[in-house]
């Protein structure tokens, strides 16, 4: 993960800002793996084991408490309660892939437990005075919205033929989510691009980061192995994108690498950018927060604004996916 995506996923100062990531663990090979069918309907996930990995004691948590506080750090608490309700259901969802991933192949640095403390690897989770500090005045209501969201959701989540799926959501999309055969190169039927046009609303959908030529020459040529020549137009050049304009691959200074790579190395809080040259500056105009791959935090919050429910939410953005009762499973 980069850093600026791990600072930026405890919420930033404005509630409607949270960027949001695909929860990774093993890199993105590994997040793709499946279990069996047979492994997933014979779970029956009712805590949550974690890893302090500085004491490396392990904390055991009943699923419902572990949701209230991963919610509440992964999607602001002020949301809407059919938005709260769809990130509850899949972060539920994650949680039940990890306790298959771990019961099927332990992860040795765990040592028993299914995720840890380390949020560059595991999607954070509030302490109760984590919550108390960021929310100030507004926690006690936000801790009653999210608590009755997740007691409403908690025994539901999200399957695509008979499995959970792979859980992603960022914060804003760029107008339209990606699909993660474009970002990933993975190719899954439910993670495809969908309109999230009320993303353009958002606080935060777009930014300008601006960069000289001079230290961008500096960096990019020490970083990338690179030689730029004195023509800053030059520079940077997209060879590949996807429909949505957010690119693949670009040339850098003739040397072909993968967009995300520039956009780690500069902190951008997307992909999907567009380069003006001017006054011995390169400027970077982003769209979106996060990797825009899955569901879109705000634009989950809009469509609960617009009636939809936590269902029709997660059916939007999930296509072809259905929402499982776990306790059909008893």
């Amino acid at each position: 993960m980069n850093k600026t995506f791990h600072s930026l996923l405890i919420f930033a100062v404005c509630l409607m800002v949270i960027p949001a990531f695909i929860l990774l663990d093993k890199g993105v090979t590994a997040l793709f793996e499946k279990s069996s069918k047979e492994t997933f309907l014979s779970t029956d996930c009712k805590e949550v084991s974690i890893l302090n990995t500085k004491t490396k004691d392990i904390a055991v948590m009943d699923i419902k408490e572990y949701l209230i506080w991963n919610v509440m750090a992964q999607m602001p608490g002020t949301f809407e309660k059919e938005a709260l309700k769809a990130q509850t259901v899949l972060s539920h969802t994650y949680i039940i892939n990890r306790y298959i991933n771990e019961n099927e192949h332990p992860t040795k640095s765990l040592m028993g437990a299914i995720i840890s403390t380390d949020d560059t690897t595991y999607p954070k989770s509030f302490t109760t005075d984590e919550a108390k500090e960021y929310y100030g005045s507004k926690y006690e209501t936000v801790l009653k919205n999210v608590t009755s969201a997740v007691e409403e959701a908690i025994n539901e989540i999200c399957i695509y033929d008979n499995q959970p799926i792979v859980v992603a959501y960022h914060t804003i999309s760029c107008g339209q989510t990606e699909s993660s055969k474009d970002i990933w190169n993975e190719d899954v039927p439910y993670l495809v691009s969908v309109d999230s046009k009320s993303d353009e609303k958002a606080k935060g959908f777009s930014k300008t980061t601006t960069v000289s030529e001079k230290e961008f020459k500096k960096n990019a040529e020490s970083t990338f192995s690179v030689k730029l020549s004195d023509n800053s137009e030059e520079w940077i050049k997209v060879i590949k994108k996807t429909k949505n304009g957010t690119p693949l691959t670009i040339s850098l200074g003739g040397k072909e690498i993968q967009a995300s790579e520039l956009c780690s190395a500069l902190d951008l809080p997307s992909q999907h950018f567009e380069t003006e040259i001017k006054d011995g500056n390169i400027i970077f105009k982003t769209k979106g927060l996060g990797h825009l791959v899955g569901m879109s935090q705000f634009g989950a919050n809009s469509l609960a604004e617009s009636g939809k429910n936590y269902k029709e939410i997660l059916e939007y953005y999930f296509p072809k996916t259905n929402i499982f009762n776990i306790k059909q499973k008893s």
